[in-house]
């Protein structure tokens, strides 16, 4: 019985996790594996499938999937886009901010790498906020990233 309650409370925290504020919308990755949610004045790539960005055009984020373990990637994405300050380092997620590599002018304000351990891997996704006022918004898009429905 104590195992099967905590399935349940570990599908109800991916609900939870995944869930879209009302009026925003779901954006998949290339390959429908992952999802995230923006408010509803946010615009899709057409050409870079899983990207939005915010009206303002201050704010954007991407998504992709991998097949590997959360574990697994870790330590080549530190090594890919070391991280400035670790926001969150679970079995579930890992979530920090980045400066970028050459030159931190380059991406003025914040960067996020987020990637959510999900059945069969990963949904990664890199968001870039240059107004600190979205921080909030920001963080309700992080709790969307999951797997795709």
């Amino acid at each position: 019985m104590r195992k099967f309650s905590i399935v349940v409370l570990l599908a109800a925290s991916t609900i939870v996790l995944a869930a879209a504020p009302a009026g925003w919308k779901v954006v998949s990755d290339r390959k429908k594996t992952c999802q995230y949610a923006v408010p509803a004045d946010w615009t899709q790539d057409k050409i870079l499938i899983g990207t939005s960005t915010s009206a303002d055009q201050k704010s954007n984020i991407v998504i992709h999937s991998n097949e590997q373990s959360l574990a697994a990637i870790k330590p080549m994405i530190q090594q890919m886009i070391p991280p400035d300050k670790t926001i969150e380092d679970t079995a579930k997620r890992y979530w920090y901010s980045y400066k970028h590599l050459a030159n931190a002018s380059d991406l003025p304000g914040t960067n996020w790498y987020v990637a959510v351990s999900v059945p069969g891997g990963v949904c990664a996704a890199q968001l870039s906020f240059r107004d600190p006022g979205a921080e909030a918004v920001a963080k309700q898009i992080v709790d969307t990233i999951a797997p795709a429905k």
